[in-house]
């Protein structure tokens, strides 16, 4: 939930949130936010401290009634005193200040208090198919092509692993936050986040970043068309192995054994 009094903050925000697959809901008073916190149970409260009515410090502080479950909250605000700091902190709010990298700051903030969370919200529509507690190593399969998805997902069950399934970068991203798999395999061209999305999210993001990833690709098969898009992954250390489709099972388990570390 976003709180703030300035409407171009609070769709500023909304449009950056929902870009990366979050839900938003908005509030423009510290009053209204309360309600909404009481009434949506938000999983995140970024919040104005010059509100209106109540300031974002009181917000906090009533925040903190039992009747509240536990509520992380970031402070914006524009005041940049150690006053202020200090206060963020003796109320358990994380202080973030207002500016032109508003979004470069409060983005990784974001991922990592939804990382700690216990309970990382998961949309229900997403294409699950993870079996209960299992000592089988866990490869998230990210693609935006049913049958393949069904097919390497029934390959790869046979070979001993465990299987989850999105498709597309940004569920994908949240699914790795949730059960922290052995190792991803993703297509490279997808909408709502592609490869390239889901890589940086999961190498930027310190819960994930140590997550092994596969990029499969069809729509680069011309040997130097693929060069230099495989060089661009490796060199930023993000890829572990780049491959072309169609691919098959035993090489797609060749790479995983070899640059995740996976035995299967």
């Amino acid at each position: 939930m976003v709180a703030d009094d300035d409407p171009i903050i609070r769709e500023y925000l909304s449009v950056r949130c929902a870009e990366v697959g979050l839900r938003v809901e908005t509030a423009a008073d510290g009053l209204r936010a309360l309600l909404k916190a009481s009434k949506e149970d938000p999983d995140l409260l970024i919040l104005d401290l010059h509100l209106p009515d109540v300031e974002g410090f009181r917000v906090c502080e009533r925040l903190l009634d039992p009747k509240f479950r536990p509520l992380p909250v970031v402070i914006l605000t524009a005041d940049s005193g150690e006053e202020t700091k200090r206060r963020c902190e003796e109320l358990g709010a994380i202080y973030v200040q207002k500016g032109a990298r508003l979004w470069d700051e409060l983005e990784p903030i974001m991922w990592r208090i939804f990382a700690a969370a216990d309970d990382v919200a998961v949309d229900k529509d997403l294409v699950v198919d993870k079996k209960e507690e299992s000592a089988r190593p866990m490869v998230l399969l990210v693609d935006d092509d049913a049958v393949i998805l069904k097919e390497l997902t029934s390959r790869l069950q046979k070979s001993g692993l465990d299987v989850v399934t999105a498709s597309n970068g940004m569920q994908a991203f949240w699914l790795a936050l949730k059960i922290k798999p052995n190792a991803i395999v993703t297509d490279y061209y997808m909408a709502g986040g592609d490869g390239l999305y889901l890589l940086n999210r999961i190498k930027n993001t310190p819960a994930t970043m140590g997550i092994p990833v596969v990029v499969c690709s069809g729509k680069i098969s011309d040997a130097r068309d693929r060069a230099p898009v495989e060089r661009e992954l490796r060199g930023r250390g993000q890829a572990a192995d780049f491959l072309t489709k169609p691919v098959s099972i035993e090489k797609l388990l060749d790479s995983l054994r070899r640059r995740a570390g996976i035995s299967v």
